[in-house]
């Protein structure tokens, strides 16, 4: 089986030590591609270079939620530099590009790291700089579901997003069975990680029952969130295959058929040729 691990911070110095071994060991689960999402520029930065070195890593630039605090006017023009640069340099060496999205942003309330008022403006700036670079987004949504929403639906209104292509994804699914038809109708895939394998985790896994299967991908957010048997010790890539099987026993699905159609969903999604 073959898995796409669409969402993984394997560039935080919690893989320093053994980021080769890391790698190695996703092989060995089927885990062939990893998308490294952005944090901040430094972040986004160190992604880039780590996906330039390596044809199974992918990368997206970005300011999460609680780093909006940190955006500065000429962070835009810097990151639409960062993706024509690293994405000059694989095609140089034969790759396709290797920054495939924008972010991860977005909204979270719950933490409130950065000023409410902050996080929706550098949303929204965020949000018409990946229209302009021609790429999906990466959104961040926790405790503010209807904000998130709100917003996606005036960028939607305004143009935002692709007709041709998914708008993006909306990353570690924390909202309700109930939301899933209005975040899919603004041309958005779901993710799920660790969370669906909790014990009595009800509101997850209601929520990706609600999810078609061509609209659905799965992810690690290691080293976050880290899948049963393994909770509580770091989470890595090698681990997404316990999210896939229990996604496939939510769905009453085949797990080979889990894995082959959220892979096909991912590449659409990034954009990636096969």
């Amino acid at each position: 089986m073959i898995w796409f691990d669409t969402h993984s911070h394997i560039q935080s110095g919690e893989f320093r030590n053994d980021f080769p071994d890391m790698l190695m060991r996703a092989r060995a689960a089927g885990v062939t591609r990893i998308l490294l999402p952005g944090s901040n520029e430094p972040d986004s930065r160190i992604a880039c270079r780590l996906a330039v070195d390596d044809p199974m890593l992918y990368a997206a630039v970005g300011v999460h939620p609680h780093d909006a605090k940190t955006w500065d006017e000429g962070l835009a023009d810097r990151f639409a530099k960062l993706v024509r640069t690293t994405n000059d340099k694989a095609l140089k060496i034969g790759r396709d590009r290797c920054v495939v999205a924008y972010g991860e942003i977005g909204l979270d309330f719950y933490r409130d790291l950065s000023p409410r008022k902050v996080q929706r403006t550098v949303f929204r700036k965020q949000l018409e700089l990946a229209h302009k670079l021609e790429l999906p987004v990466i959104v961040h949504m926790r405790e503010a579901t209807e904000a998130t929403l709100d917003m996606l639906r005036e960028a939607y209104k305004d143009g935002l997003f692709s007709k041709d292509h998914p708008a993006g994804v909306v990353h570690c699914y924390s909202g309700s069975a109930e939301t899933v038809p209005y975040l899919l109708k603004l041309g958005f895939m779901i993710g799920f990680d660790g969370p669906i394998t909790y014990k009595n985790a009800r509101k997850p896994m209601d929520a990706l029952a609600a999810v078609p299967i061509d609209s659905l991908v799965l992810e690690t957010d290691a080293p976050y969130l880290t899948p049963h048997p393994y909770r509580g010790k770091r989470n890595e890539p090698s681990y997404l295959p316990f999210i896939g099987e229990k996604a496939a026993e939510i769905l009453k699905m085949d797990v080979k058929d889990v894995a082959t159609q959220t892979t096909a969903n991912a590449l659409r999604l990034f954009r990636i040729e096969r």
